[in-house]
C-alpha cells in the first residue's frame, strides 16, 4: 500500500502547528499571569472583567474619598477636644472662686482664662492642609479675629462626603456666627439657646479683672457650663462621624478585596491547570511529531518496495 507522502506531511505539519500556537499562549499565559486580555481570548470573562473592573474603580474612588474624609473627621474631634478642655479648665477656675476670694487671685485666673480664650480662638481659626480655614463655612474666611470678635463673612455652610452608595458622612462643621445675616449655628454659637462661648470667656475674664466674684459665681459659672454643653455635644457628633468613616472604610477594603479577588479569577492563569495543559500539549507535540516521522520513514520503504517490484 502506498502512502501520499505529501498528505503524511500535511498532516504532521499541521498537528505540530496547532500544538506550537496552544504551547506559545499557554507559556504566555504563565509568564503573564494572565490569560485573558481581550475580549477574543475569552468573550464572557472579558464582559464580566471589564463589569468588575468599573466595579472596583468605582470603589477606589470611594476610597479616596473615605481617606481624605478620615483626615478631615480626625481633624475636627482633635479640634473639639482641645476646645472642650480650654473651656472645662476655664469653668474649673471659674467655679473656684469664693465670695473671699482676694481680687489678686481672680486676676490671676483672669489671666489663665485669657489664656485659654486665645487658644481657642487659635483652633478656631485654624487651616487645613491646603491653607483653607477649616471652621469658617465655604467662603474660606477665619472665623474669628485675634480678639475674638465674629467674622461676618464666614458662613455656616458645611459640607458632607459621599463614601458609598446612599452613606454619606458630614466632614466639616462651623464655629457658627451670631452676626451673620442670617445668624449660624456651630459649635461656639447656638442661635436657638444663645450660648456663646466666645462671649462666655470673655465675660468671665472681665468679671475676675473687676474682682466681681458675685458676678463670676452667679453669671459666669452657669454660662461656661452651657458652653461646654454645647462643645461637648461636638465632640460627641465629630466623634459618631469618625466612626462611620471608620465603618465604611473597612466595608469598602473589604468590597476592594473580595472585587478584586473576582478580577483575578476571570483574568488570572490558574497556574496549575495552565502547567498540567503545558505538559500534555508538548506530550501530544512530540508524539505528533514521532509519529509523523515514523509514518513517513514507512512510507519512503513502502515506495522504495513498489518500485523495486515493478
Amino acid at each position: 500500500m502506498r502512502i501520499d507522502s505529501n498528505a503524511l506531511t500535511q498532516w504532521v505539519v499541521s498537528g505540530s502547528q496547532s500544538s506550537q500556537i496552544q504551547l506559545a499562549q499557554l507559556e504566555q499565559d504563565l509568564s503573564t499571569g494572565n490569560d485573558v486580555t481581550q475580549a477574543s481570548d475569552n468573550p464572557l470573562a472579558y464582559s464580566q472583567a471589564s463589569q468588575t473592573q468599573a466595579s472596583l474603580s468605582q470603589l477606589n474612588a470611594y476610597s479616596n474619598a473615605i481617606s481624605t474624609a478620615t483626615t478631615s473627621t480626625s481633624a475636627n474631634n482633635s479640634a473639639m477636644t482641645s476646645i472642650y478642655n480650654a473651656v472645662s479648665q476655664a469653668s474649673e477656675n471659674a467655679t473656684s472662686v469664693a465670695s473671699d476670694t482676694s481680687t489678686a487671685n481672680m486676676q490671676d485666673y483672669a489671666t489663665e482664662i485669657s489664656s485659654l480664650l486665645t487658644q481657642v480662638i487659635s483652633t478656631a481659626n485654624q487651616k487645613d492642609v491646603n491653607g483653607n480655614s477649616m471652621f469658617g463655612g465655604t467662603n474660606n474666611q477665619a472665623p474669628l479675629s485675634s480678639t475674638g470678635t465674629f467674622n461676618a463673612s464666614a458662613n455656616g455652610t458645611v459640607n458632607s462626603t459621599s463614601l458609598a452608595p446612599g452613606n454619606s458622612v458630614q466632614t466639616s462643621i462651623v464655629t457658627g456666627n451670631p452676626n451673620g445675616s442670617p445668624p449660624t449655628d456651630g459649635f461656639l454659637y447656638d442661635s436657638g439657646t444663645g450660648v456663646n462661648v466666645i462671649s462666655a470667656l470673655q465675660q468671665t475674664i472681665s468679671d475676675l479683672n473687676a474682682g466681681n466674684a458675685t458676678a463670676v459665681q452667679t453669671t459666669d459659672v452657669p454660662a461656661l457650663n452651657k458652653a461646654l454643653d454645647l462643645v461637648s455635644s461636638y465632640v460627641g457628633s465629630t466623634a459618631a462621624s469618625m466612626s462611620a468613616v471608620s465603618t465604611a472604610k473597612t466595608q469598602n477594603a473589604s468590597q476592594v478585596a473580595s472585587e478584586g479577588n473576582n478580577l483575578n479569577s476571570l483574568t488570572q492563569t490558574n497556574v496549575a491547570t495552565a502547567s498540567v495543559q503545558l505538559q500534555q500539549i508538548q506530550n501530544q507535540y512530540e508524539a505528533t511529531l514521532e509519529a509523523g516521522s515514523r509514518i513517513l520513514g514507512l512510507s519512503i520503504l513502502n515506495y522504495l518496495g513498489s518500485t523495486s517490484t515493478s
